[in-house]
C-alpha cells in the first residue's frame, strides 16, 4: 500500500515537473524570439548594406574618385527591412550621403569604387593595392570594433565582394543591438579608406 502511495507520488511530482518545464521552455523560446530579430533578415540587411557601401551606392566623380553615398539608391534597397530609417538617418549624421545633382559627377556614369574600375579595363587589383586597402579596412575595424582575430578574414572577405560570408562575420562581432551603428560605421571608414587609396594609387596604378 505504502509502495504504491509513493509510486503515484512520484508520476504525480514528474508530471507537474514536465508540465513546469513545458511552460518556461514555451516562455523562454518566445523571450528569445522577441529580443533577437530572425538571423536570416538580419544577415540580408548587413549583406545589402554592404553592397551599396562598396558597390552599388557609391557616387564618384567624372575621374572616378570617391565622394560619397546615393542616400536615394540606399533608401530604395533598404526600405524594405524593419528599421532601415535608423540606418539612412545615421549615414545623415555622419554626412556621409551626397546629392548627385549638385555633384560634379557624370550621372550616366557607373558607380563604382576605384578597385572594381580595374574590371571595366579587364584588369585586376594589384597585390599591393589589395593590401593597402585591406590594412585600412582592418585598422578601422580595430578602432571601432576592439581587438578580433577575424578582421584579416572579414577584410579579405569584403575585398572579394562576398558580402554574406562578411555579413555573418560582421554579426558575430557582437552588434545585433546597434545594427545602424555597425552599418554606418563601415560606411564612415570604407569612405576614409576610398579617399586615401585614390591618394596613394591615381589613375590605373591599383591595377595590373
Amino acid at each position: 500500500m505504502i509502495k504504491n502511495s509513493l509510486y503515484t507520488l512520484f508520476k504525480g511530482t514528474m508530471v507537474v515537473v514536465i508540465v513546469t518545464f513545458s511552460i518556461l521552455g514555451v516562455f523562454t523560446e518566445n523571450t528569445v524570439a522577441n529580443e533577437y530579430p530572425d538571423d536570416e533578415e538580419v544577415l540580408a540587411l548587413i549583406e545589402e548594406s554592404l553592397e551599396l557601401i562598396y558597390e552599388k551606392g557609391i557616387i564618384t566623380d567624372n575621374n572616378g574618385y570617391f565622394w560619397g553615398y546615393d542616400k536615394e539608391i540606399f533608401v530604395k534597397n533598404l526600405k524594405k527591412y524593419d528599421g532601415y530609417e535608423e540606418i539612412i538617418q545615421a549615414f545623415e549624421n555622419k554626412n556621409l550621403f551626397v546629392d548627385i545633382k549638385q555633384a560634379d559627377v557624370s550621372i550616366h556614369s557607373k558607380i563604382e569604387t576605384r578597385a572594381v574600375a580595374c574590371g571595366w579595363h579587364l584588369l585586376r587589383p594589384t597585390a599591393e593595392y589589395r593590401a593597402a586597402h585591406n590594412s585600412c579596412l582592418s585598422k578601422g575595424l580595430k578602432e571601432h570594433f576592439g581587438l578580433v582575430s577575424s578582421l584579416s578574414t572579414l577584410a579579405n572577405l569584403i575585398f572579394d565582394k562576398k558580402f554574406k560570408l562578411a555579413a555573418s562575420h560582421i554579426l558575430k562581432l557582437g552588434i545585433r543591438s546597434n545594427i545602424a551603428g555597425a552599418v554606418v560605421t563601415i560606411g564612415f571608414i570604407q569612405s576614409k579608406c576610398a579617399e586615401e587609396m585614390d591618394k596613394k594609387f591615381p589613375g590605373k596604378s591599383n591595377c595590373e
